[in-house]
Parts: C-alpha cells; sequence; structure tokens
C-alpha cells in the first residue's frame, strides 16, 4: 500500500483506507473496522466482479462493511479526543466479534494534521475527493474533530458539512470541531455542547444555536461533544443505540472506564470534590449560577428550590469546595470576564455587564484581586503580545521561545489555580 508519509517518518496506523470507490467490500487488512447507527447495509458491486471476492472474504472470516466514519482533523486537533473516540470503534469490534465500524482520516488537503501536543497523524484524502465521492456513494458518518484553539473559516469544510447534511448523514463535533459546525450553519435551533473555555465566545457568535456546558449533547442527527473524555462518552452512546447496553459494558470493561456520562452531564466540576458523588443540592446551587452570570441572583434565592436551608448550603459549599456560594459565584463570574477578555472584541464595560458587575470600576476591582493585573492588561497579553493563548504547533515550533505561550503569566496560573483547586486567594 502506498505511504504519503514524509520521508523517515515512522508508519502511523490510521494512514489506511478503509474504503475506496463503489467497492464496498471489507478490505483484507488487519485493521478494525465498523458501522454507523445512520447507515444500512451496503450492497456489493457485482458488476464489478466484487461477488466472488465476497465469498473469498467470508471464508476468511471478514464482514462487510456496514457503516463508515470520516473523521476530519483541524489544525491543532486534540489528540486525546481523537484517539478515544478511535479506541471506542475499536474495542466495539472486538467486542461484537465483528468489524462493524470502519473509519478514515480527512484533511482539507489530504496531508498529515499536526495535533495540539505536536504529533502528526497522516490523512487518507482530501477533502476535495471526498466530496467528489459523497455525490455517488451512501454518506459516512462526518466528524469534525478540533481542540482548544478557534478554527479558521474554511468555505470548502463549510460546503461539505451542508452537503451531508442534506444526505441525512449524522453530524458530530468533537471540542472545537463545534464551532465549525455552528459556523457551517447546521446546528441552528439545536443543542450542542461547547467546551467551557470556548462558551463565552460561542454564546457571543452563535446566539440561536443552544449552548450548554454539558459532556456531550445529541440533538436529532448531531452529536457535539467538549472534546477529550467527553468524546469517549459520546461514541459510547452511539455504540450503544447500535448494539445495546451488554457491548457498551465489555467496551468499558476493556477500557477500564469506570464512570459513563449520559448526554447532557456535567461537563466540569472542581476538582478535589467530593460533588460528584453527594450532595446534589450544591450541584443544582451551581447550575443556577452558571445560568445567571448576567443576571446574578441572591443566595436565597439560589438555594431556595433545593429544600436546603442557607445555613446548610453554606456549610456544604466550605467543606466541598473551600469557600461559601457567594465567593464562588463572584469567581464564576470572574471566570467568565476573563474568557471573554481573552476571545470576544466586546469592551471591558460590555463584558463587565454580560457577567453582572453593574460598576466599572468594581469589576476592575475585584478583577485585579483575583487575576493580579486589571482587564485591559488581560486583553493587551492576549491579543497583542499573544502570552496568554495556547501553544499552536503550526506557528510555535518546538524548543522557540513562543512555546512559553503554553503557560499564562504566573499571577494568572495561581488565581485559575486557586479557584479550580478550591484553594483561597
Amino acid at each position: 500500500m502506498a505511504s504519503n508519509n514524509p520521508v523517515g517518518a515512522p508508519p502511523y496506523p490510521f494512514r489506511v483506507r478503509i474504503w475506496s470507490g463503489n467497492n464496498e467490500r471489507t478490505q483484507a487488512i488487519r485493521v478494525k473496522t465498523g458501522h454507523s447507527i445512520l447507515q444500512r447495509p451496503i450492497a456489493l458491486n457485482a458488476a464489478r466482479g466484487s461477488v466472488g471476492r465476497y465469498n473469498e472474504a467470508q471464508k476468511q472470516g471478514l464482514e462487510t462493511i456496514t457503516g463508515r466514519f470520516n473523521f476530519y482533523l483541524l489544525p491543532a486537533f486534540s489528540l486525546h479526543a481523537f484517539s478515544s473516540a478511535i479506541e471506542v470503534l475499536t474495542l466495539a469490534n472486538e467486542a461484537t466479534g465483528r468489524n462493524v465500524y470502519s473509519w478514515q482520516v480527512v484533511s482539507g488537503d489530504g496531508q498529515p494534521v499536526v495535533s495540539s501536543c505536536g504529533i502528526t497523524i497522516s490523512s487518507a484524502v482530501g477533502l476535495r475527493s471526498e466530496r467528489d465521492r459523497l455525490r455517488s456513494n451512501p454518506a459516512p458518518v462526518a466528524i469534525v474533530c478540533g481542540g482548544r484553539s478557534l478554527p479558521r473559516h474554511d468555505s470548502q469544510l463549510d460546503a461539505w458539512l451542508r452537503e451531508c447534511r442534506n444526505r441525512r448523514a449524522c453530524l458530530i463535533g468533537i471540542g472545537g470541531g463545534t464551532l465549525v459546525l455552528a459556523r457551517a450553519g447546521v446546528a441552528e435551533g439545536r443543542r450542542c455542547a461547547v467546551h467551557w473555555e470556548q462558551f463565552p465566545l460561542f454564546l457571543e457568535q452563535f446566539p440561536s444555536v443552544i449552548a450548554t456546558q454539558a459532556a456531550f449533547e445529541k440533538d436529532g442527527e448531531l452529536y457535539t461533544c467538549s472534546g477529550a473524555d467527553a468524546s469517549f462518552d459520546t461514541f459510547l452512546d452511539l455504540v450503544g443505540r447500535d448494539h445495546g447496553a451488554a457491548v457498551v459494558n465489555r467496551i468499558c470493561e476493556k477500557a477500564i472506564a469506570c464512570r459513563v456520562r449520559s448526554v447532557g452531564d456535567r461537563q466540569r466540576l472542581p476538582p478535589n470534590s467530593r460533588v460528584r458523588f453527594n450532595h446534589k443540592a450544591v450541584i443544582e446551587v451551581i447550575d443556577q449560577m452558571e445560568a445567571h452570570i448576567g443576571d446574578p441572583k441572591s443566595v436565597n434565592g439560589l438555594v431556595a428550590a433545593t429544600g436546603l436551608t442557607r445555613r446548610q448550603i453554606e456549610r456544604l459549599f466550605k467543606r466541598e469546595l473551600g469557600r461559601g456560594p457567594s465567593r464562588y459565584y463572584l469567581e464564576l463570574r470572574l471566570e467568565r470576564a476573563h474568557l471573554l477578555l481573552r476571545s470576544s472584541n466586546l469592551s471591558v464595560i460590555e463584558i463587565a455587564v454580560a457577567c453582572g458587575f453593574v460598576s466599572a470600576s468594581h469589576f476592575s476591582k475585584v478583577y485585579r484581586d483575583m487575576y493580579g493585573f486589571a482587564p485591559h492588561q488581560t486583553r493587551l497579553l492576549s491579543h497583542g503580545a499573544g502570552l496568554d493563548r495556547p501553544y499552536d504547533p503550526l506557528t510555535d515550533p518546538p524548543g522557540d521561545p513562543a512555546a512559553d505561550r503554553m503557560i499564562t503569566s504566573a499571577r494568572t496560573m495561581r488565581a485559575e489555580s486557586a479557584f479550580h483547586g478550591g484553594g483561597r486567594l
């Protein structure tokens, strides 16, 4: 099989083409392949003499491919999220004892794609070729896999996604891939799971999409997930709809997965917290806080629906999160403001109002207390010097001083660590 790897580069298992043209028989290769919830069994092309080859494949214990997945990788995509999805499909093939899932990697120009951690994945096909193939073949599931970086606009990618939607193909957005689906216009009026770091910008740019901070969401034929481990949960849900709970349980056993999230489950909780196991009332209060960032509610209003008293909630928050509900609420609003300063074009005043601060001077004071510098300084660092954005392997070569961009300023990091880890500021 021809290789398109650069000279001297080691072969990578995802380079293999699983199918091609109209010949839909399983290739006699040691590759685990598969099947999608929206794909019907593919008829063999007898006119091309594939019946004899299929019979030979049956003798070898191979199966006809009944479902296909196209993974379109964005530059600086999350390798964690991508490999989690592939692992579920691989383990599903093992658990069923059949080749029920297949996949291939697609890139804009058919060239290898660099992940956010610098590892390169080879592509099987370019987007133009895949669009041509779509016109004469059943549409596979189309997955756009991104990362934390904001994806660049790509009209060809948007057109492909709209074609897939028109062919009633299942669409899946992973991490930053959800922004691409929204930008292509295929998520209008749908529920979409958005990574919490991209959530404020997503709300600003796509008001017609119902954005949530869930691990993953399903709305019709559209799946979206926040990335990382949520990709594993998303594809488990796909497998469960195809093959039932027994296969999902078997996959979890093989993957040593102790917890499986469902559609709409929370995306994140503060680390070192026991909230995930106890005290649903605390989670309910946090949900209310996140739903009322721009119009803050009083603590009494937040706890009214929990059935507990304010004193009980105060005690639970301090024990579980290291601070009271008022302080935690303020930190949530400041975190939202911090993300908007880094990623949006809203003015500082607009951001203050959007995060529930009625006074610009009060906002600047509490923001400086938490992050160590004024809001406008955060914007200068993010949009000017670029010191407050993730490392981009496309523009920041390894070992280059620009790799320091992976790390925010020390004072900002201490503030964020204190918030997420439960420490006191």
